[in-house]
């Protein structure tokens, strides 16, 4: 991954040309990252969402890869933007959601671009899958405000915008206009998820007792890190 940290280091330093032409040179250098016929995850749990939401991931063809292309492609994107090329920060975003379909860092920089050019049923559909694949609880609280946004642009539905509002500005910041108990119970009873998805949860719990098993403690450490702290969160909200 020295690569990866050469041009995050760049963007950093706010040298945005400098990441653009370090990606152009590096894709040429290495033709067969340009051609993208496969998927590269950041760990199983990704593939089993994958398996589970997008299709069989016995039948396609996942890499290990020496540098995470989709992460090269993130930074791009970041790069582009900071140069106000939305269109160009747009097809990095697209490639690299091409590579890695149920990474929700990179559906939710989506949202935010979609947010900046107020393409709103674009923002909506992401924040679908955001629910389901995410599996980092910043990611899912901000998910709130971005399903939020999209009501407030397209004015639909104010009663859920308002729930939505409120439910993030407490998460967020501790503090709400109406009792939160109200939000929690109006998600549940129109089916906006509460907390983490529940089959994320049980692929946890799953990989989980895989490793153990197969004694690979740091593995299982990890995943059970990400459990855990999804499930607080979870627990946390539903007790509302």
């Amino acid at each position: 991954m020295e690569f990866l940290e050469e041009i995050i280091e760049s963007l950093n330093e706010g040298e945005f040309l400098e990441v653009i032409q370090k990606v152009d040179g590096f894709l040429d250098e290495n033709p067969k990252y340009r051609n993208i016929d496969y998927y590269h995850f950041a760990n199983p749990l990704e593939e089993l969402l994958f398996d589970e939401y997008l299709g069989d991931i016995g039948s396609v063809k996942t890499l290990n890869l020496d540098e995470p292309l989709e992460e090269i492609y993130t930074v791009c994107s970041i790069a582009y933007l900071g140069i106000g090329r939305l269109d160009e920060a747009e097809r990095c975003l697209l490639l690299a959601n091409k590579v890695n379909p149920v990474s929700a860092s990179i559906l939710m920089r989506l949202c935010e671009l979609y947010q900046q050019r107020h393409e709103e049923e674009k923002l909506r559909n992401l924040t679908c899958d955001i629910f389901r694949f995410a599996y980092d609880t910043e990611i899912l609280i901000s998910n709130y405000f971005k399903l939020a946004d999209y009501l407030y642009h397209t004015n639909k539905n104010s009663e859920l915008y308002d729930h939505l509002l409120n439910f993030f500005m407490f998460l967020k910041s501790g503090e709400a206009q109406k009792p939160v108990s109200d939000d929690v119970k109006y998600f549940k009873e129109n089916n906006i998820p509460v907390g983490a998805n529940p089959e994320l949860l049980m692929m946890l719990m799953y990989l989980i007792d895989v490793h153990t098993q197969q004694n690979m403690p740091n593995t299982a450490e990890y995943f059970k890190n990400i459990f855990n702290e999804l499930a607080e969160f979870t627990k946390y909200v539903n007790s509302l």
